[in-house]
């Protein structure tokens, strides 16, 4: 044990030792490390500028060789290859170190400031003598000179006054000399006059787009597509002013109805105007768009735009679309007065009927007016202006609540004084088995000649068939003007977020047709006043009728029927007429009334009569029948009409009180109240029961 002891104190004893060797190892290998290090860091920054001194000397031989050779390429006129030589030299410039060859960059400033003077000079040479090959050659010259920006602007200059002189050359061509109208003229001549400009810069944008893009980079396009941008103000305002000018007459309001055709074609030139600097407008700003798009620096793009210039596009609001806002303003105007026109025509002047058509049943009033109204909103959403479409539809709804449906109101009140005295003479009732017209003595006067000017005023079958057909034509404009606006401002267009406001101001349009409506139906309620005139003798009968019969009286009653069969006789004979001299939906509305009231009535005279059991089955068959009737003539389910009085009809054909115990224990909603009821089961004077046994039953 001691002598294991004895040789660990041993080892622990050269553990110092051990330690101070490894220390001096260490230190030693550490400054060896280090010289090292230094001297491959100083083998680094050697190599680094042999590099360099390798680098300076390939420079130096390089400019020493572009002095050299480019006199020599601007002598031979080798401008391209001279312009390369100088922009290797502007490029090393910065990096020339002091006391480089002073002859060699004197002769390189001196070509730079020679080839500088030389391309301008050309440039302009070419741009006098319209030598497009030429300006192109010397355009691309300016960047490597350093005259980027001089160029880009030599080349819109040129550029805009290519473009000036073909914009007024189509101008001329298309519009003839001042005052001078050319012969084979279009119908549009300043739309087309226009539209050339737009279509010659989108062939400017297509033939220098790539090229200028290469040569100056994307961000100087922009400044070529504002180039082009003034010159399209410039020739289409010269375009529109001149336009406004020629038809100042009718922007002024000063016409006169025998104008109204010339009024509707500068109208709609107006609109295709406007049209085709919306959609070049749209097409200008995509160009830009795309182009800014492909700009690495977009902050730096952005940062130097001119004040009022849009980040997205980098191009300005132009003065063409804010003239072409004032014409839209002035059109709306203009639109307005003569809508109003040519529906006020439309009634007073040239609304007529044709007495010789029975089947013609309306007069040229609805669809004169209709035309007009329909013309004017799609006219509008051609303009590609949602505020102008927006203007014109309110202006038209306005019509339609307005002038229109106060001629409408004023026919149908002038006409139902003549068609009440008329069909107060029961043969006016019987529509002719010859075909002739059924109104046909309707159209004359006193002296039996016929009626001049023959107008709605004058028939109110004709004015409620304009009604009709006004509803009818309602849904149809809606309808119309809405698949035409989704197609001139689709959902993803740039007026997409005022697409509610069209929806807003189309909408009105059902508000009136509510109207309209409202005034129909009050219009049949007083046509059937005036038919039942001829149906009133026939519900007589069934005043005086007797419903406590025997059962002999029952047996005549089926073979002699004393008021069912003459009343629906009757009641056809009217069907016949309205059916022949009204629209299907104004006749089948009367006639609903017309059942409608027929059953009050007979409820009325039921809940006053008396009944036996063979009076009740009497009532039962004469409901039956009338009910039977105008179902057979109308297109509408009406039995519900009928509901209350097949009621009546169930009470009274009860012959126990089991059976009326049976019949009110049914799950039903009856029609018929409480009162109404037993007063009912009270006139059933056969009918063994109390009148707390029925109150009993009764449903509460």
């Amino acid at each position: 044990m001691r002598t294991i002891l004895g040789a660990r104190c041993s080892l622990i004893q050269q553990v110092p030792t051990a330690i101070r060797k490894l220390q001096e190892t260490l230190q030693q290998t550490s400054g060896v490390a280090d010289e090292l290090s230094f001297r491959v860091r100083k083998l680094d920054v050697v190599c680094s500028r042999v590099s360099d001194a390798l680098k300076l000397v390939d420079d130096l031989l390089e400019l020493r060789e572009c002095a050299d050779q480019v006199m020599k390429a601007i002598t031979t006129e080798d401008f391209e290859q001279a312009a390369r030589f100088v922009a290797r030299f502007r490029a090393s410039q910065d990096s020339l170190p002091p006391g480089t060859d002073d002859a060699t960059v004197r002769t390189l400033t001196e070509a730079e400031r020679q080839l500088s003077a030389i391309v301008r000079r050309r440039f302009e040479a070419a741009m006098a003598a319209k030598d497009t090959g030429g300006v192109s050659r010397f355009a691309k010259l300016f960047h490597p000179l350093g005259l980027a920006s001089e160029g880009v602007q030599k080349y819109v200059e040129f550029i805009q006054k290519t473009l000036a002189e073909k914009a007024s050359a189509d101008i001329k061509r298309q519009l003839g000399s001042a005052g001078v109208k050319r012969a084979d003229q279009g119908p549009a001549p300043y739309a087309e006059a226009l539209t050339s400009v737009f279509v010659a810069i989108a062939d400017i944008v297509q033939e220098h787009q790539q090229a200028v893009e290469q040569e100056f980079g994307p961000e100087n396009f922009v400044v070529v597509v504002r180039g082009l941008l003034d010159e399209a103000d410039i020739q289409g305002i010269k375009v529109i002013d001149k336009f406004a000018k020629d038809n100042a007459k009718v922007f002024s309001q000063q016409f006169a109805n025998s104008e109204m055709r010339d009024v509707g074609a500068v109208l709609e030139e107006t609109a295709m105007i406007t049209q085709r600097v919306q959609q070049f407008n749209t097409y200008i700003h995509s160009v830009a768009r795309s182009v800014v798009d492909m700009i690495e620096d977009k902050a730096s793009f952005v940062n130097n735009l001119p004040v009022g210039h849009c980040p997205d596009d980098g191009l300005p609001d132009t003065k063409l679309l804010h003239r072409v806002q004032e014409l839209v303003s002035s059109y709306v105007l203009v639109e307005q007065n003569f809508l109003l026109q040519s529906v006020e025509k439309a009634v007073t002047e040239t609304d007529c009927l044709d007495p010789d058509d029975p089947d013609a049943l309306t007069t040229t009033l609805i669809d004169e007016a209709f035309y007009i109204m329909q013309e004017s909103m799609m006219r509008s959403v051609t303009t590609c202006d949602l505020n102008a479409v927006c203007a014109v539809v309110n202006n038209v709804n306005a019509a339609i609540v307005g002038e229109l449906r106060q001629a409408l109101a004023s026919n149908l009140s002038d006409s139902r004084r003549v068609y009440s005295n008329w069909l107060s003479h029961p043969k006016n009732l019987v529509v002719p088995k010859n075909g002739d017209h059924p109104l046909a003595s309707l159209f004359l006067d006193q002296d039996g000649k016929l009626r001049s000017p023959l107008t709605a005023a004058l028939s109110w079958p004709h004015s409620m068939n304009n009604l009709q057909q006004c509803l009818d034509n309602l849904d149809k404009l809606k309808e119309t003007v809405e698949e035409a606006f989704d197609e001139y401002f689709p959902s993803e267009g740039p007026d997409k977020d005022k697409h509610e406001m069209f929806r807003h101001c189309i909408s009105a349009l059902g508000a009136s047709k509510a109207d309209l409506e409202a005034l129909h139906s009050s219009q049949c309620k007083d046509g059937l006043n005036i038919l039942k005139i001829h149906l009133r003798p026939m519900l007589e009968p069934l005043d005086r009728l007797d419903y406590y019969i025997s059962e002999a009286q029952y047996a005549d009653f089926q073979v002699n029927d004393p008021f069912a069969k003459a009343f629906n006789a009757q009641a056809d004979i009217i069907h016949q007429h309205i059916k022949a001299v009204l629209n299907p939906s104004s006749a089948e509305e009367i006639m609903q009334q017309m059942a409608e009231q027929t059953c009050r009535r007979i409820e009325k005279a039921a809940l006053s009569k008396n009944f036996s059991l063979f009076g009740a089955l009497q009532f039962e068959s004469d409901v039956r029948a009338i009910c039977s009737f105008f179902t057979s003539v109308s297109e509408q389910a009406l039995r519900h009409k009928f509901a209350r009085l097949f009621e009546m009809s169930s009470l009274l054909n009860l012959e126990s009180l089991d059976e009326l115990r049976e019949l009110c224990s049914e799950l039903r909603t009856w029609r018929l109240t409480p009162d109404e009821m037993q007063k009912l089961l009270q006139s059933r004077k056969d009918f063994e029961a109390t009148e707390d046994q029925i109150n009993y039953l009764l449903p509460k």
